[in-house]
């Protein structure tokens, strides 16, 4: 598959442009022999500079939103809601894609090649070590955060370029417990 002249551009330099994006997601667990041990799917919304919105729709049912302060996790089967303070050396694959190529630059090791960049932690007590960041197609991104123990998380983003998100879609809904 050809990919455009766009693709072809730094892909994080692409990533650091936007504002934000939304859309629908895939996310798997997979063990250093290659197995996947668990695999997920929903709906996503990153809006910079700090804001996500990860809402798993199976197999369980949880909302994760982050406002750049506090990080609200909601499990409806549970009925929980946890709240706690972002750390700001905090560093999970979803913040990597929120931060600016600069930092990026200052954290990691990076490599680039056509469509993508594999970013190795210049901290060896980073939670992970290695990630591959690809854009696949026009509105397809793939992530690969590889951590300490050789487990690697497989995040996939269809991003619905027609609904960007909006700030209100990062504020926690109400709930009855």
């Amino acid at each position: 598959m050809l990919l455009s002249a766009a693709l072809q551009a730094d892909v994080l330099e692409t990533l650091a442009e936007r504002e934000g994006m939304a859309g629908q997601f895939t996310q798997e667990i997979i063990s250093p022999e290659g197995e996947v041990l668990e695999r997920s799917s929903g709906s996503f919304g990153l809006l910079r500079p700090h804001f996500f919105r990860w809402e798993i729709l199976t197999p369980d049912s949880q909302l994760l939103l982050a406002d750049g302060e506090t990080l609200t996790q909601i499990d409806w089967d549970l009925e929980v809601v946890v709240e706690r303070p972002i750390s700001e050396t905090a560093s999970s694959p979803l913040q990597l894609l929120l931060a600016s190529r600069t930092a990026l630059d200052s954290a990691f090791d990076i490599s680039l090649s056509g469509d993508a960049a594999v970013l190795i932690s210049a901290d060896s007590q980073s939670p992970f070590q290695r990630l591959h960041i690809e854009q696949m197609a026009e509105t397809v991104w793939r992530l690969d955060a590889k951590d300490q123990g050789g487990q690697v998380l497989r995040v996939e983003l269809r991003e619905n370029v027609d609904s960007p998100p909006l700030i209100a879609e990062f504020v926690a809904p109400p709930t009855a417990f």
